[in-house]
């Protein structure tokens, strides 16, 4: 794949969400008292613009199928019909024993499963993604195979394409679908057929759903999607599930407490995800940032009504690490002193490789995604800055700091932009060259 030039903002380009009409207005909705902890929910949301979204997904796949010896079959994740709870096979299979599937074509990249409802999800722009890589390297990627293109392009690999992982459940389903299918257990059992599920974002929880499944699928994402529990301390994460709670849309009943109604105010499945694409909001963030209230006495009008976020500026979108953000990530990870030093506010590289240091100063350390939870940043980050800090003898090999690493965190710590030390900031302490303006003979 050509390289392609990184269109990555500077922190002075990005407007942070708070800044945004939208959102003030949405602020004025909440209690002089729950101001605050709404302003630090609303910044603690991620939110991915249409270009981070293609490019990292598109070269996601693309440096993980390097791994795979032959062609892999790419498919669209989507809802499926079922029955009972139980999905129906993904491939047609014949009436004669032994079961065998049949039929070229797969199933459709896009295919509304209520009549009624004929709207297209995410699901839509990751069916053109996909759809444009199989045609730019049709030797490598198959759009959708059928059992008789497994068969006679010798497919390899059978991979789930998605946004977010977000419960894991529409997930687990759609590889049910494909499991469910004699051959395609019989292809897994011989070797021939591995299963992925490859994603842009996904919670602990919803990678723990998927992993499960007996297919025994790899997970394979660009970053750990941000949840209330992963981006605050236990007790903020409290406040804030409460904060969702009272402030619940979907509560009628003036009569009972929201926590009494049995609703899920944190979103689908209680995940209360923190992360938002420019396509859409999945349906696992929290109420009051996509759904109307229809009662009038307690009125509510969302940040992303129906879970369209196109109205929102786009210079808001951007997973970038802005100074606010990084002290914040610093700060929760107890290196507060640390988020004050020159050193990690003098360009964007030493900002993440403080940051990384101070997350891999505490167990776990070997998972790349618990790491993106920590810190909010990318996956494909965190490996590349690993491995160049590896060679610097910062960490050993099981991620570990080394004397000099933490010599490095001292020594951010110690350089801290204080007042009292340093009165004018250190580009305006240029001194002027000295010249001469007289000269005079030797004596």
């Amino acid at each position: 794949m050509p390289n392609r030039p990184q269109q990555a903002r500077t922190m002075t380009e990005q407007s942070t969400i708070l800044e945004t009409e939208q959102a003030q207005k949405w602020l004025s909705q909440f209690a002089m008292g729950d101001r605050r902890l709404a302003e630090d929910l609303l910044s603690a949301l991620v939110l991915v613009s249409r270009d981070d979204f293609v490019n990292n997904l598109r070269d996601l796949i693309f440096q993980s199928a390097q791994q795979i010896d032959g062609v892999v079959g790419l498919y669209a994740e989507r809802e499926l019909g079922h029955r009972y709870g139980i999905p129906h096979r993904l491939f047609k299979e014949s009436t004669r024993k032994p079961k065998r599937a049949m039929g070229r074509a797969g199933p459709p990249l896009v295919k509304p499963t209520k009549a009624y409802d004929p709207s297209i999800g995410s699901e839509g722009i990751v069916a053109q993604l996909i759809s444009e890589l199989c045609k730019e390297f049709p030797t490598k990627f198959i759009l959708q195979p059928g059992p008789e293109q497994i068969r006679k392009k010798k497919v390899r690999a059978f991979w789930v394409v998605t946004d977010m992982i977000g419960s894991g459940h529409r997930v687990w389903r759609y590889l049910e679908a494909a499991w469910r299918v004699r051959s395609v257990r019989s292809w897994w059992s011989g070797g021939f057929l591995r299963f992925a599920v490859l994603s842009y974002a996904g919670t602990d929880s919803g990678e723990k759903t998927v992993l499960r499944h007996p297919c025994q699928p790899e997970v394979f994402q660009v970053m750990a999607a941000p949840t209330i529990h992963s981006a605050f301390t236990q007790l903020k994460a409290q406040q804030m599930e409460r904060l969702c709670e009272t402030y619940d849309p979907s509560i009628e009943d003036e009569d009972k407490a929201p926590w009494q109604l049995g609703g899920a105010p944190l979103g689908y499945d209680g995940t209360g995800a923190l992360l938002v694409f420019a396509h859409g909001a999945p349906n696992n963030v929290p109420l009051i940032f996509h759904k109307t209230s229809r009662s009038r006495t307690r009125p509510w009008v969302p940040l992303f009504p129906s879970r369209v976020t196109v109205s929102i500026d786009r210079r808001a979108y951007g997973v970038g690490l802005t100074r606010e953000k990084l002290e914040k990530r610093l700060a929760s990870l107890g290196q507060a002193k640390l988020a004050k030093s020159r050193v990690v506010h003098s360009n964007i590289p030493t900002m993440e490789i403080s940051l990384l240091l101070s997350a891999l100063s505490r167990p776990p350390r070997l998972r790349d995604a618990v790491l993106s939870r920590r810190t909010g940043m990318q996956i494909p980050t965190i490996s590349r800055l690993c491995r160049l800090m590896t060679e610097y003898g910062w960490i050993d090999s099981q991620r570990r700091l080394t004397d000099e690493g933490a010599a490095q965190l001292r020594h951010a710590r110690k350089i801290t932009m204080t007042a009292s030390k340093e009165p004018f900031p250190l580009e305006r302490t240029i001194e002027k060259p000295y010249y001469p303006t007289s000269l005079r003979q030797p004596v």
